[in-house]
């Protein structure tokens, strides 16, 4: 074996010897150092191979011997040189991209989420910025079992993951639990307060002890239905309170106020029919295109451009993603033009905003008692004002607070 890798480094020949005298040339060698191997007689000829560098030195002898000798085949790395100097430029590209290949590999170029369904990928992209897991980043440098723990123990729902590399690409993927209703904190002792003031249309008590009834007028804040329910004896003395969460329907009716407006010039995007395309690259955080170069021949424009940006990124063999990117850029001309509307589409446009505001209270589920609209022409264009009288459910959860009345009453 090692003398196989001699002869290719050193480089050998195979020779076809013949003549009459060729024992005599063999011996000849043999005395002058020429090391011949793989001596094969085939009818008049012999076959055998030598070192380039040794058959350098037989033409003498085979002047003296009367004998023949001709290269069949050459073998070994001096003869790729000529080759390989031919196209020196060619391997040498290949040689830095080799090594450029070689480095990039080690960083982390994409990123992939696997499984969620109930975390988004932006609750997993904010949660990578807060662990300093970003594109670029040494793969080395990542201690995946540890940033598994730390995933888990942020989301709660999530019951595995594993962080894992494929390639230049960083895989984050995560089972959740199939059952995701979030856990009920339960609060012992909630009374129900009004959310706005108005008058009581109607009051059904499951649970509590009622502190208004219906037609009742209430502020916003007052408690409707307290949670603090009274326990006599014999003589109908509270003895204590047992505290429960209030549970209530009420209704109230109250007025609710609408303003909106609307101006009398109104903008409008018209392209020209002018646009753009033209391809770009992109190697990392460097942007490359000739958009800057046609900008100074063309001029600077008074319109302005949307820009449409098609990306792409370089990969090779499916997993390995390079810092490389490529694609097209639209870029459309357009200008601002600004149109008036006349009173009657100004109208037409507040009271169709205004529709639009009835049918969301009606969805949910409030009742338009009275209806008061005026429209006013402004400077600027017009306002519209409507005070509206609701019936609509009210009520808000909230902690029982303390009651130094109930505790003196209790202690009496």
């Amino acid at each position: 074996m090692q003398n196989r890798w001699i002869r290719f480094v050193r480089g050998c020949l195979v020779i076809r010897i013949d003549g009459d005298y060729m024992e005599r040339f063999f011996n000849m060698c043999r005395m002058h150092d020429i090391d011949l191997w793989d001596i094969k007689k085939e009818k008049d000829v012999c076959m055998c191979e030598a070192y380039a560098s040794d058959f350098m030195k037989m033409p003498p002898l085979l002047k003296k011997t009367g004998t023949k000798a001709s290269v069949v085949k050459k073998r070994g790395l001096p003869f790729y040189f000529p080759f390989i100097k031919k196209r020196i430029i060619f391997f040498i590209g290949v040689i830095i991209c080799l090594t450029m290949l070689n480095y990039v590999t080690e960083y982390v170029w994409a990123i992939e989420y696997v499984g969620n369904l109930q975390v988004s990928d932006d609750e997993l992209s904010d949660f990578l910025e807060q662990e300093a897991i970003h594109y670029g980043m040494k793969k080395s440098s990542l201690n995946c079992e540890e940033k598994e723990k730390k995933l888990r123990e942020t989301f709660q729902n999530v019951t595995w993951t594993s962080i894992y590399f494929e390639g230049t690409k960083l895989f984050i993927e995560i089972k959740e639990n199939e059952k995701s209703e979030p856990v009920p904190i339960e609060i012992k002792g909630t009374d129900i307060v009004a959310n706005e003031s108005g008058t009581i249309t109607s009051i059904v008590t499951r649970n509590g002890v009622p502190k208004v009834k219906a037609g009742d007028t209430v502020e916003k804040g007052q408690v409707l239905v307290s949670g603090s329910v009274p326990v006599y004896d014999e003589s109908q003395t509270v003895v204590k309170y047992q505290v429960y969460d209030a549970d209530a329907d009420i209704y109230i009716r109250t007025p609710i106020e609408y303003k909106t407006s609307i101006s009398s010039g109104y903008p409008v995007v018209v392209y020209t029919g002018n646009h753009i395309k033209m391809g770009f690259a992109q190697i990392g955080d460097y942007h490359i295109d000739a958009m800057p170069i046609l900008d100074f021949f063309i001029g600077e424009s008074k319109n302005l451009y949307e820009t449409i940006t098609e990306k792409h990124q370089v990969v090779l063999l499916d997993n390995i993603y390079l810092p490389f990117y490529y694609g097209v850029i639209n870029r459309k001309e357009y200008y601002i033009k600004y149109f008036t509307y006349t009173e009657d589409e100004m109208k037409s446009k507040l009271s169709e905003n205004y529709e639009k505001f009835i049918l969301s209270l009606q969805e949910k589920g409030v009742q338009i008692v009275e209806k008061n609209v005026k429209m006013e022409k402004n400077s600027k264009g017009m306002d519209l004002h409507g005070d509206l009288l609701v019936v609509k459910q009210t009520g808000e959860t909230v902690a029982i607070q303390a009651d130094s009345d109930v505790s003196e009453e209790i202690e009496e």
